[in-house]
């Protein structure tokens, strides 16, 4: 159900005490690993769009090639636009493996992260509230028209930094791409005048790619849960950017897969490629983009190492 606007409060809050935490205090992992990740081959480019895979042992955590962003991210439970601090946080990789001691619950991983980015990468940091220019995506008048999946009965997600099988090709008419794309998955095709976004994601999921396409994050308002199938066509304007999603590529939630071929403009059923994103999200889908400003919390980076200490 839609939330009415004045009923809504979009300050983004930060749990109590998690800001400011400098100090090597609070439960910890029995043993953890942090290296700097192994350069990648030439030609291979990644993208992660603000989170981290689950590893499959409950037992601990196994994140490879992850940026300093998506860690603090994980540990303080923010997205990556409540994060200032120095260019190379979204840009050096590392891949981390620790272990979580026996009996401890999920909600202290969080707090595990957090001691283990003060201990290896000395960070320090603070909150402030500014008003902050984001986009809320909300159901439109009428609800949302979307098709729900079941992710269980996709294809299972390819192993961390496979590339994702290459798009089919166009149906008649230029029609976008419909081959099967495991869970969490989206591929994206720019051409000089039309993007699509074609998979099956989660509305959290897409407004962290929306957020990467325009000029402000995405606020999810939906109170959508599910998994649902996207094939989504439109016309860029002035509020949308290239960001770091790079010129054509294929993205996956749970990997880091490397760009497929260019494709260029598509169309499938009710898209017109004339429409804009708002336009194309509210007539397809039944989903409202609007923009607003409101007050956010925000982690301002103040110290951090690039280079870990030793393990």
């Amino acid at each position: 159900m839609m939330r009415t606007a004045a009923g809504v409060s979009l300050i983004l809050a930060i749990a109590g005490g998690a800001f400011g935490q400098t100090e090597a205090s609070g439960p910890a992992f029995e043993v953890a690993s942090v290296k700097v990740s192994a350069p990648l081959p030439v030609g291979v480019m990644t993208f992660r769009l603000g989170s981290l895979p689950v590893s499959k042992d409950p037992g601990r955590v196994d994140y490879q090639g992850v940026t300093l962003k998506n860690l603090i991210a994980r540990a303080y439970d923010v997205k990556d636009y409540q994060i200032e601090g120095p260019q190379w946080l979204d840009g050096e990789r590392y891949d981390v493996v620790a272990t979580i001691p026996p009996g401890s619950d999920k909600s202290q991983v969080g707090l595990m992260l957090q001691r283990l980015l003060t201990e290896r990468f000395k960070l320090t940091l603070r909150h402030e509230s500014k008003q902050m220019a984001v986009y809320t995506l909300a159901a439109a008048k009428g609800g949302a028209k979307l098709e729900e999946v079941d992710p269980d009965k996709l294809p299972a997600p390819p192993p961390p930094g496979s590339a994702l099988p290459p798009p089919p090709p166009p149906g008649p008419g230029g029609a976008a791409p419909k081959g099967a794309l495991p869970a969490g998955a989206m591929r994206m095709m720019m051409g000089p005048n039309s993007r699509t976004l074609a998979g099956a994601i989660t509305i959290e999921r897409l407004c962290t790619i929306l957020s990467n396409l325009t000029d402000r994050p995405v606020i999810d308002l939906t109170e959508l849960k599910g998994t649902y199938n996207f094939n989504l066509t439109w016309s860029p304007d002035e509020n949308e950017k290239m960001g770091k999603l790079g010129p054509a590529m294929s993205m996956h939630g749970g990997g880091d897969p490397p760009p497929t071929a260019a494709s260029g403009p598509s169309t499938d059923g009710a898209n017109d490629p004339g429409q804009t994103l708002v336009q194309a999200l509210q007539i397809n889908y039944g989903l409202k983009l609007e923009a607003r400003k409101n007050p956010a919390d925000i982690l301002v980076i103040e110290h951090a190492e690039k280079v870990p200490t030793e393990n």
